[in-house]
Order: structure tokens, then sequence, then C-alpha cells
């Protein structure tokens, strides 16, 4: 079939808007969309550059005015608790009553998390005239909207910021310049104790009894300036593991004992001295980090508690035993006693006391060393009575070295 030259020029054509057709709606048309995302996507690059370059621009700006608030917020709240560690405010309030010479008995609230309250003048209620009631008669439906209004608003405080809150009441006797003093301490301390209110009465000419209620705040802070605060560095065990019982404080001297010799275990033997007030036994003896407490010994004894400690050495090997005026250790009361084994070169023997409390306070331990040994027996006592001390020493045989901190 022949094809004239018009035709094969029209055949041309219709190739070429074919062939122009197909590649705008599959590759054109898509190469375009590619295009479309590509730039976008670059103008979202460089938007969050722009961005970034702005915010880089400002960032000391913003250093500087965090700087600024963070200063005036700790300057704001320097005053009040980061939190209220009712420990710490016992040992605070105790200084201060201490400090006055009140005689005072404390009690306490629990803590309480309460809403902050907008510190609004109080309405003073001043006398109208009879007439008046007439002239408001036409704001009755405002005021009952505006009321309505007042109540929502009050009652969302409650959902607003909270701080911590704990209340201490103080009965208290002393003289009236000792409760000056007491106020005066509370007036000048570097945290804020609000006296909420104060009643007194006279008790006799020189003296004056009543009671101070306290309130204290515990709001957190964003730096660490009441670091101090928040360390707790009372570390013993008080009290008795079983109330009641004979052997009086158990567990309590245990964990005492054993935290006596956890800094420097180079203690062989301990020994702690109390007085006849205290709940825990006058006297407890027993061998250094001995968790079974099978060593101990106890004695509750107001007067003169007589105490051996004998050590001896038999080829070589250590062994110890000790009595006192109603036990002894070990309780077969053998010979040569109980074998053990040095912490350090020589015998170490720690003694922990306390002063006295007054003058019926009797309590002391005379406590002979029998040293059989080629080693010396190093005894530390430990906080004890500087004018009446509770412990004192004798010593037979080798060497008995005493140092009184």
């Amino acid at each position: 079939m022949k094809i004239s030259k018009r035709e094969k020029y029209l055949l041309g054509i219709l190739a070429t808007v074919l062939i122009c057709f197909g590649y705008y709606n599959f590759i054109f048309s898509k190469q375009v969309d590619k295009l479309t995302e590509k730039r976008a996507a670059r103008d979202a690059i460089v938007a969050e550059y722009d961005q970034a370059i702005q915010d880089i621009s400002t960032l000391e700006k913003k250093k500087e005015k965090v700087e600024t608030l963070t200063s005036t917020i700790a300057e704001k709240t320097l005053m009040f608790y980061p939190t209220i560690m009712q420990e710490n405010t016992i040992l605070e309030i105790d200084k201060f009553i201490n400090d006055s010479e009140l005689k005072a008995n404390l009690a306490f609230n629990p803590i309480e998390v309460i809403a902050l309250e907008e510190l609004t003048a109080d309405n003073e209620i001043q006398p109208e005239s009879s007439l008046k009631q007439y002239t408001d008669q036409g704001a009755t439906s405002a005021t009952t909207e505006t009321s309505s209004v007042e109540a929502t608003s009050t009652s969302a405080v409650t959902t607003g910021p909270t701080c911590e809150n704990f209340k201490i009441a103080i009965n208290f006797t002393g003289s009236y310049d000792k409760l000056k003093k007491f106020i005066l301490s509370l007036e000048e301390y570097n945290k804020k104790i609000v006296i909420t209110a104060m009643t007194t009465s006279a008790k006799s000419e020189s003296e004056i009894t009543g009671t101070l209620n306290l309130e204290i705040f515990g709001i957190p802070k964003i730096t660490d300036q009441d670091s101090e605060y928040l360390t707790w560095t009372l570390d013993n065990v008080y009290g008795k593991e079983v109330l009641f019982s004979k052997g009086s404080a158990n567990g309590a001297f245990n964990s005492t004992i054993e935290e006596q010799n956890t800094e420097s275990n180079v203690n062989d033997f301990s020994m702690m001295l109390r007085s006849p007030t205290s709940e825990l036994p006058t006297l407890t003896l027993g061998k250094a980090n001995d968790t079974s407490r099978e060593t101990y010994v106890y004695e509750d004894n107001s007067k003169v508690e007589e105490v051996t400690v004998e050590f001896q050495e038999e080829n070589g090997e250590l062994y110890y035993k000790y009595n006192t005026s109603s036990s002894f250790y070990p309780s077969d009361n053998s010979s040569t006693g109980k074998k053990f084994t040095l912490n350090s070169t020589n015998i170490g023997f720690e003694i922990t006391s306390e002063a006295r409390l007054g003058d019926d306070d009797n309590s002391s331990v005379k406590l002979k060393i029998i040293n059989n040994t080629t080693k010396e027996v190093n005894i530390t006592v430990n906080d004890d009575d500087t004018a009446n001390p509770r412990v004192s020493v004798s010593s037979e045989g080798g060497t008995v070295n005493v140092t009184n901190k």
C-alpha cells in the first residue's frame, strides 16, 4: 500500500504528538511533581535554618533572661524551705527553745499540701443609711451573677499552685525575756517560720505560760541553694527492737555498734555506755561487727559497774574473755576464752560514752584490761564526760594504750 507524502507528513505529526503526550504524562509530570516536592523540602529546610539562625542570634539574650528569672525566683523563695523535713524542723525548733532557755512541749500536725491564695485586702463593713437598701434593689441580679462568678473562681483556686504546710503548737513556760529571745530567734532565722497565734498568762511574778502556733511552708526550689537543709547527718539508730524486753535495745545496739565500726574496720571490741535515764542499757560490751550478737553482754546499773576483759596468747593464737557483775563471755567460762583474729596489727577496743545528764547520773564503768599477749591493746574512748568521766581503765600485763577523743 502506497502512502503519499502528505499522509507521511500527517503520520509524523501524529507520532510526534503521541510521543510528546506520553512524555508529558509519564515522565515530565512525574519529574515536575518530584521537583515540587524537592522545592517544598528545600523551603522547609531553609525556613528551619532561618529559624535556627534566629534562635542562635537570640540565644545569649535568652540565657540572660533565664539567669535573671532564676535569680529572681531564687531570691523570692530564699526564705522558704525547699520541702518540709520534719526531722530537721524538730532539731531547729529544739535549738531555738534551748537557746532561749524556755521550757516547752511540741505538738505537730501532719504535713499538708495547701493551695496558694491570692493576697486580698479585708473588706471592712461600714455603717449604711437605711435608705440604701432601696437603691441596691436594681443591682440584685448583677450582684447575684457576680457572686456566682466569684464563687466559681474561688473554687478554682484549689486546682492552682500548691505548697507544703506544716503546723507546730508549742506549750511553753518561762520568763518574758526568754519568750522575747525565742521570738527574736525566729524573726532573725534565715527561713520563714510564721507565728500565727500566741496566748500567754501569768504563772508567777517572774514567769508566764502560754501557747505559740507556728506555720512553715515548703516550696520546691530550682537551684541547690538549700542542699545543706536536705542533708540528714544523724545516722544513729535509737530506741529498742523489742520495746519492753528485758535485754533492752538489742537491735538498736547491734546496729549502733555495727555502724560504729563501719567506716574503719580496725576495732576488735566495742563498748557503749549510757545514762540510767536512757531506754538503752547503761553498758553494752561485745565483739565488733558481731551481727549475731552472741558475744554481747548487757548491764543496767545506775552505779559503778566493774568489767574485766582478759586477752591470752597461746601458740601464736589470740583468745579473749570478759565478765561483768552478772554476766560473762564465753558462757562456758573457759580458762583460755574464745579465739579471735585481729583486724589490725594490735588489739583495737573502742568505747563510746556520753556526757552526764546531772548530779544524779552516777552510772560508770571500772574497766580492767589483762593483757597476756605480745600485742598492744589500743583503747579509744569517744564522747566521755570531761568533768566526771564514766569510764576508768586499769591494766595488768602487756601494754595498754588509752586515747580520749
